[in-house]
């Protein structure tokens, strides 16, 4: 959706000055969210930034008269402005405009500053869940920094629009050392953060490491030369086709544990597709006996191959019993999403709906006996390592599971293999010395 602008008079109570007086702003609309900015730098004379209630009409009408037509001109010719900014920023981010339209320039030697600026960049191209993981490394750098933990309410607040996170003392790039690296480090495993989330902050601080050198000619010492991190690599867990069947077969009574079991048996039986995918099809996906989608992660990316999954008779079931019924073409399929939302409102009702299937599914797996944790993507690996002990080939997977190239799928099913590998050995070994 492209960014508009246009001159928006605050007539609410709450907004008008002692003498009764309309605030006029400018109103960036961007992706459903609006903006609004003060025109102070931008007008002509300081009294045209507020009207009087009568004054409006006159103002805002199509052919104003005297006076209200010069400054009705003068309004014209800051939205003209701010359009001819924001045709020239592609993607657009408010973040941008804002350093366009009114010529700031970002304080990216900061590097709190830098990683707002970042995430709002993020925000305004729709990649919320990145965002999320920039959000969450920030908060812990700020609290490593302070020595203090944020309060609820600031981690709710990683934005520009908000100063909490700049009233700290500084932290610029060149504070970065790998000595700083490795307490860091240290710090977040004190934390009881997992080896994955770690390695997952340590890849953010060296992307705005990178973006801040190359992008914004910051000049410092670039740390990760000699502070290697480790990969962040999630623990992988498959369940058996046994397992699998003790879920399917699982009798829910509950209808909404029911709704989160058949889903979650639907990514199975979909070749894996996860939880954000699952969530936006819709019915024009639905291409006779198939599923067709480009998956939302790779969606802007150059590799967008399109998967085809074929729609089993269980999933037609799962699709009848829980699908929205009566809808048009562009409707989604399931109820989880609907199209007057933002995409940040998708976002969050997205990493709610997948919350709310990893709870439920972990109470079905106790039920019937599983003792691993299980999680939305467990049915994705499950799907990925039953196919391949069954003689899959590597190439068919890849194509399902909707992988840039074979190497991809290799280093994506070594866990899977190095995993079944152990399980062998220790049941060679368990028949060896085992007696009586």
């Amino acid at each position: 959706m492209e960014a508009s602008a246009r001159i928006y008079v605050m007539k609410s109570p709450s907004r008008k000055t002692q003498g009764e007086l309309c605030p006029v702003r400018l109103c960036v609309t961007h992706d459903r969210e609006r903006r609004y900015y003060s025109i102070k730098e931008k007008i002509k004379k300081d009294e045209w930034l507020f009207l009087k209630s009568a004054e409006i009409p006159k103002v805002l009408c199509e052919s104003p008269r005297g006076k209200y037509k010069e400054i009705k001109n003068e309004y014209d010719r800051i939205v003209e402005e701010a359009k001819g900014k924001i045709n020239d920023i592609f993607p657009f981010s408010f973040g941008k405009f804002e350093d366009e339209f009114f010529r700031r320039t970002s304080n990216w030697d900061n590097i709190i500053t830098a990683f707002i600026d970042h995430i709002q960049d993020l925000k305004s191209e729709g990649r919320f869940g990145y965002a999320s993981s920039f959000e969450s490394t920030l908060r812990s750098i700020i609290e490593h920094h302070t020595n203090r933990e944020l309060t609820y309410s600031n981690r709710e607040r990683v934005d520009t629009r908000y100063n909490d996170y700049l009233a700290v003392k500084k932290l610029f790039f060149s504070d970065i050392t790998p000595s700083w690296l490795k307490h860091f480090e240290k710090w977040l495993y004190k934390k009881e953060k997992s080896k994955s989330t770690v390695g997952i902050y340590m890849r953010n601080i060296r992307v705005l490491f990178n973006l801040a050198i190359k992008k914004h000619k910051i000049k410092v010492e670039y740390p990760f030369v000699e502070y290697k991190p480790g990969e962040a690599m999630g623990r992988k867990l498959a369940l058996t086709a046994s397992q699998i069947r003790l879920i399917a077969d699982y009798t829910v009574n509950d209808p909404i544990k029911l709704f989160y079991r058949d889903l979650f048996m639907f990514s199975f039986l979909g070749n894996g597709i996860n939880p954000s995918d699952i969530a936006r099809l819709k019915y024009s996906n639905i291409v006779g006996d198939t599923i067709m989608f480009v998956r939302e992660k790779t969606k802007n990316k150059t590799h967008q191959a399109e998967i085809t999954i074929p729609i089993s008779a269980q999933m037609k079931r799962i699709m009848d019993l829980h699908s929205n019924k009566a809808v048009g073409h562009d409707a989604y399929l399931f109820p989880i999403l609907s199209s007057k939302m933002s995409e940040e409102r998708k976002y969050m009702e997205i990493k709610q709906f997948t919350k709310m299937l990893n709870k439920h599914m972990r109470e079905v797996v106790n039920e019937v006996g599983i003792k691993e944790r299980v999680s939305s993507y467990t049915a994705r690996h499950s799907w990925a390592t039953i196919s391949k002990n069954s003689g899959t080939s590597t190439e068919f997977i890849k194509e399902a599971l909707g992988h840039s190239n074979v190497l991809v799928t290799e280093k994506y099913l070594k866990s899977f293999e190095e995993t079944t590998r152990k399980e062998h050995s220790e049941k060679i070994e368990k028949q060896i010395y085992s007696h009586g």
